[in-house]
């Protein structure tokens, strides 16, 4: 019992450190938590609206690329610089950022010139919002703008308009105005205060500019006329054509890799290339079979020659006839260059032979050939002699006797 009293302050110290842990991580979460809230709020008051077809906020443009879905047209969203634009593409949907937004991507002079191009060989651009520093530099064509009229003028819309159902718009937003770019701009609808959306041609393409961005966003879509407004300026010319909303200055931007950017054969080529180099590694490394030995070579020479024969006379123990007859015949070499007759003896034709070791050599290879041991070494010894002396005494050469 005196154990147990003792242990008593040391658990209770336990029991109140583990309640302020606890108390910490709850207190930390809390905070985490508001901090978040807090965040999320702030980040909500100060969003600004982006008119990109992803943004389902107010000033967001999904209501008007749900529309062009629902009633059947081929719509996507274009995420890539205006030089992948194509044939196959009808209608380009672009909506001007605003300047402060910070997840606009702003294009450079190379994509205006891609874009340029594109709706300069049949292309067809549906232009959200406005730029008199464009319009300064002609870039497409643009239009200036112009100050917001009186308003006493009636409202006016295109007969294409019309015959698409839009009898009602409404007031535009803002306090720009378009100002007619060209005798050949068109006004398709003015609000009674101004042109707020023309058209006008550029190249064999078009190009339909709206200068309020907000007409036609998640908020004021539903308005009057405005479903019908856009799906007629969204609809595609030719039957089945594809409309792309782009994406590319709202900051969705896909990143474009070296093969999606060269030739597609050229790329085919290398990937087969590619394959054939790892066919060939992987052949190297893995062995499917066994090792290709070279045939061994088969070349025989001189030597191969003289010990075949060596072996051949050998066994038909003919070694006494071979040293015999290439001293004989030697023999009688050396009697003609010496002068001396066929029928002159061993004797006489080495008494002939002024030079000593010559004389010695001569009658050491009649000694070998006559008397000595028939033998693989006295063969060759007999023979060596043989071809000295035949050398020395050859009518050619230069004679020492």
């Amino acid at each position: 019992m005196a154990g147990a009293f003792r242990r008593a302050p040391a658990m209770d110290s336990a029991r109140i450190v583990l309640i302020l842990e606890a108390a910490l991580i709850v207190v930390s979460v809390g905070a985490l938590v508001t901090f978040a809230v807090l965040q999320e709020r702030n980040s909500r008051a100060t969003a600004v609206d982006s008119y990109s077809s992803y943004d389902s906020a107010a000033g967001g443009y999904r209501a008007f690329y749900e529309l062009l879905q629902r009633e059947g047209v081929r719509v996507e969203r274009f995420e890539q610089h205006p030089a992948f634009l194509d044939a196959s593409v009808d209608t380009l949907v672009y909506a001007e950022p605003l300047a402060f937004d910070e997840r606009q991507i702003p294009s450079t002079k190379n994509d205006a010139r891609a874009l340029e191009e594109w709706v300069r060989s049949g292309g067809r651009l549906l232009y959200f919002g406005f730029d008199d520093e464009a319009a300064k530099q002609k870039v497409l064509g643009f239009p200036f703008t112009t100050v917001l009229g009186d308003g006493a003028r009636k409202a006016s819309i295109a007969p294409e308009l019309l015959a698409a159902g839009v009898a009602r718009v409404g007031d535009a937003a803002g306090s720009a105005r378009w100002r007619l770019p060209h005798p050949h701009a068109r006004t398709l609808f003015d609000d009674g205060r101004g042109t707020v959306i023309l058209g006008y041609p550029f190249g064999r393409g078009e190009v339909v500019a709206v200068i309020d961005e907000t007409l036609l966003d998640n908020a004021n879509l539903a308005k009057d006329d405005r479903p019908r407004l856009a799906f007629a300026l969204a609809s595609p010319r030719r039957a089945g054509g594809l409309v792309w909303f782009d994406e590319t200055v709202h900051g969705y931007l896909q990143p474009e890799h070296w093969w999606s950017v060269v030739p597609r054969p050229f790329v085919i080529a290398l990937a087969i290339a590619a394959l054939a180099l790892l066919v060939a590694l992987a052949g190297a490394a893995v062995r499917l079979g066994p090792p290709l030995v070279p045939r061994p070579r088969d070349d025989r020479t001189s030597a191969d020659f003289i010990d075949g024969l060596s072996s051949l006379l050998e066994r038909g123990k003919a070694l006494r006839t071979a040293m015999q007859d290439a001293s004989n015949a030697t023999a009688r070499a050396v009697a003609r260059a010496l002068g001396a007759g066929d029928d002159a003896s061993a004797e006489q034709i080495g008494e002939r032979i002024e030079n000593v070791e010559t004389r010695a050599e001569f009658r050491t290879m009649l000694q070998l050939a006559e008397s000595g041991p028939a033998d693989s070494d006295n063969l060759v010894r007999t023979v060596a002699l043989a071809q000295r002396l035949r050398k020395e005494f050859a009518p050619h050469g230069r004679q020492r006797n």
